[in-house]
Order: C-alpha cells, then structure tokens, then sequence
C-alpha cells in the first residue's frame, strides 16, 4: 500500500530530525525542508498529502507560503497544518482564514501530531473541483482550465487548452479540422487551415508526450491515440 507523503518546512534541525522520525515510524513517507523556496520547488515536481509548515522561516513567511499554496496550486488537494510558537488567538485565526487546515502551538507532543496529522488526511476535500478528464499522460482540470502532463503542469493558451480538450474527449477518434473551428473558434471554414495546424504543432511542443502522441490523418484531421505504430502513409506530421 501506498504511503501518503508529508511535507515538513522547519528550519530548528531538532524539531525537523523530531517530526522527520516521528512520522516515519508512524508509517508515513516524509520529505525535510528547512526553508520554504526549497519545499516550493519541490512542489512542482511532486503533490504531498500534507504540509507541515511552520510560521517563522529564515526566507519566506508561513502565512505567504501557505497563500502560494492556496492560490497557484488551488487545484491540488493539499492538506496543510502550521507548525508555530505564535499561539496567540490572533495568529491562529490569520493561519485558518490563509486556507491553514489545521494548527498546532509548539511545544506539541508527538501522540499529537500523529493523531492530528491522521484526522486532517481523513477529511473530505471539499474544495476542489472534480471535474476533470484524463488520458494517459495528460490530465485535463476543467474549470481551472489546468492541463497537466505526469503530474506536472502545462502552460496552454485560451484555444491550445479548448482543442486539447476537444481531442481529449474524443480520444482514439478523428476530429475533423472543420469541428474544431467550429467548436474551438465558433466559425466553420472561417480561417485558414494552417491555423489550427500551429496550434496543433504547439500544442506537441508544450506537452512533449513520451506515451501518447497526436497524430495528423491526412484529409480528414487530427486523432489523439496511444497507439504509437501508426502506418507513415496515414500520418502527415507537421513541422
């Protein structure tokens, strides 16, 4: 069975070597940072279950990490308790309302911080939309608008992202070009085709799939397949 993972942002090495030991002996994977760049970098190349961030940092504030969370990586269903001295009701109340799910005052006992740790991955995540499409390699948040491609994220423009979508849907079919002027820009034969053979050609670039492949049929469209022998006479790549 898969360990969920935890992220620890503690810059007192006693207290990081302390939860560190804690939790793995609890059965949980755990990964140290001792400053919070270090565990955003991180967090582009890996999803933790939970954060475990402390307030006073040597180089960014908790409270603005955790708004970065909240914010760029809304979509990620991250659990994040504050780790702090600041037990003052006041600090408390600026944790929760930053999107803190839970609060612990040092000193904490370690009994504490397993049972807490356990009770927030148990809770429901409300927040995060649902609704999402994938295939193979890519995965397709709708309402953000988010592509991600093995977990990490894609940057697409307005139409990339709609005929992403569009061959997405329709996986392993042709999409003619005339349905995707006609889904992605509302116009049948109103543009030249080479304009959706860019966006296509883009679309190839950004993504850079090992697996999958959009492939380009000739005279009819475009066909999203995971079936990489694809005889040369029925593909016509655009370069």
């Amino acid at each position: 069975m898969e360990k969920d993972l935890i992220y620890s942002v503690e810059d007192d090495i006693n207290i990081s070597d302390l939860i560190k030991y804690t939790l793995e002996e609890a059965g949980f994977e755990i990964k140290c940072f001792s400053n919070g760049n270090d565990m955003l970098e991180a967090l582009k190349m890996q999803t933790p279950n939970l954060i475990l961030l402390d307030i006073m940092l040597p180089d960014i504030d908790g409270t603005e990490i955790l708004k970065i969370i909240r914010t760029d990586y809304s979509y990620l269903p991250i659990k994040v308790i504050m780790l702090t001295a600041k037990s003052s009701e006041i600090n408390i109340v600026m944790g929760l309302n930053a999107g803190a799910d839970d609060y612990m005052p040092k000193p904490f006992s370690v009994l504490e911080l397993i049972a807490r740790v356990k009770a927030n991955l148990r809770k429901k995540n409300t927040t995060i939309e649902m609704e999402e499409m994938t295939f193979g390699e890519i995965k397709i948040i709708i309402r953000k608008r988010a592509v991600f491609v093995n977990n990490n994220q894609v940057a697409l423009t307005q139409k990339e992202f709609d005929l992403l979508k569009l061959l997405v849907e329709n996986a392993e079919s042709i999409v003619s070009r005339e349905t995707m002027f006609e889904e992605v820009w509302g116009k049948e034969n109103a543009m030249e085709t080479r304009t959706i053979d860019m966006h296509i050609k883009s679309i190839r670039q950004k993504l850079n799939l090992q697996k999958e492949n959009i492939i380009t049929v000739r005279g009819m469209g475009y066909k999203l397949t995971e079936n990489k022998e694809i005889q040369e006479k029925e593909i016509q790549e655009i370069e």
